[in-house]
């Protein structure tokens, strides 16, 4: 049976369905002092699921909003993420107006003022109350407030962020914004669909691609439909490249693999988009061109690995993974587990859903 909760006075919504919960906030309510856009976030927690204790933090592409990307926000509520689909100043393509551009700092200049609302670059004009920065921090503060046993406020300290705990993602303009936040602040991991910064005249990528950042390069994931019609499949291997993301396995077809996708972290389909079959760049992660199947989002596998990577290669770096057999594999019952040491471990076991 589906409950609803309406809490008209702040003009916010919550909805427990399959014990999941969904919350949408206006930024406006969550802090009155940003402006426009005034869209509204979409966040969602599933508190069935073992809580990992990471956000999930999601930027929409140009002119999109969180509401056309429901579903990986879910999937990532349903893994046992914090999840929130952001809305932030995004009506200015920032690739159009720096590709013609000689100057190879147009984009981190835009990027960056975007981010934390300091004046750098003449089109931009993002100020420090509307930034991606204040949104994301106020928001934060807004859910502590209203529940505070939900543990939001692990995410920040007074007026600060806690980056090292929060997956930063996005398509297209916002990867690109999750890439660069990953290069100033050190985050959790960074997932980006569809995302480069390229300058065509130049015919090279912006400069702060090859950034010496402050998240490592084993924390990147690419994901893009090779006939994307917005972004050149050529140019983004070569920004994957300049990120270091060829230090962990060769282009990998998603759908002639499976998870772990062998450990690559630049992935690709050749999948039909639903519903308009010449909607490419969105097809891998956008609501209305994401193909699904029985209802399942046909992605939610690699979105799963991009979110989390390969469990295997993340588990307790005291642990001898030669001494850890699981069997039968496939599954369809009974797993065991046998391993020489006698630690009590915790396990947590997904399907290809999540």
């Amino acid at each position: 049976m589906m409950k609803y909760t309406y809490i008209f006075g702040l003009l916010l919504l919550s909805r427990i369905l399959f014990s999941q919960t969904q919350y949408i906030v206006q930024p406006n309510t969550a802090d009155p002092s940003s402006g426009s856009p005034n869209s509204n976030h979409f966040i969602y927690t599933n508190q069935t699921i073992t809580p990992k204790n990471k956000l999930f933090l999601f930027l929409p592409g140009t002119y999109a909003v969180p509401y056309n990307y429901r579903e990986i926000l879910k999937h990532a509520a349903n893994l046992g993420y914090h999840s929130i689909g952001l809305s932030y100043p995004n009506s200015l393509m920032i690739n159009s107006i720096c590709s013609l551009s000689q100057d190879t700092t147009c984009h981190s200049r835009a990027r960056l003022e975007v981010f934390d609302g300091i004046d750098r670059h003449i089109d931009i004009s993002v100020d420090t109350n509307n930034c991606i920065e204040r949104r994301t921090l106020k928001l934060l503060q807004y859910l502590h407030s209203n529940y505070p046993f939900q543990n939001w406020e692990q995410y920040f300290s007074g007026n600060q962020i806690n980056w090292n705990k929060i997956i930063v993602s996005g398509h297209s303009q916002g990867g690109g914004h999750a890439g660069i936040i990953s290069k100033i602040k050190q985050v959790e991991r960074v997932a980006m669909f569809a995302a480069m910064d390229w300058i065509t005249l130049l015919n090279r990528n912006a400069d702060w691609i090859t950034w010496n950042g402050l998240t490592a390069a084993d924390k990147y994931y690419g994901f893009i439909h090779e006939d994307d019609e917005l972004i050149d499949f050529t140019n983004i291997q070569i920004t994957w490249d300049n990120y270091g993301m060829n230090n962990f396995g060769n282009l990998v077809l998603v759908d002639t693999s499976s998870s772990p996708y062998n450990n690559s972290h630049k992935l690709f389909t050749s999948e039909t988009p639903a519903n308009d079959s010449s909607k490419f760049h969105g097809c891998i992660v956008a609501d209305a061109y994401t193909p699904m199947d029985m209802g399942d989002p046909v992605f939610a596998s690699v979105w799963t690995y991009m979110i989390e990577g390969n469990p295997a290669l993340s588990m307790d770096g005291n642990t001898n993974f030669k001494n850890i057999k699981f069997y039968p594999n496939p599954v369809s019952s009974i797993l065991n587990i046998t391993s020489s040491y006698c630690n009590n471990y915790n396990y947590s076991i997904f399907n290809l859903q999540g």
